[in-house]
């Protein structure tokens, strides 16, 4: 199982490279300045996903009781 999904995240690597390089072949209609660079969907997800992630994690500690847990 390891090794299946190790394979699996290098495939995912190689097509988000891949998508990243044909982005720069596209022409892009910015409306601000920042949106019209290659790659910047790529960049912009990955910041919000990190964000998203942050901001939950911090609200489960926030709103989880002492003593309370789904295996007891």
């Amino acid at each position: 199982m390891d090794r299946l999904r190790r394979l699996v995240l290098i495939a995912l690597a190689v097509v988000l490279v891949l998508l990243v390089v044909a982005d720069t072949f596209v022409t892009h209609h910015a409306s601000f300045g920042i949106d019209g660079t290659p790659g910047f969907a790529a960049r912009f997800s990955l910041v919000s996903a990190a964000i998203a992630v942050a901001v939950s994690y911090g609200w489960g500690l926030l709103m989880r009781r002492p003593g309370e847990r789904a295996d007891d």
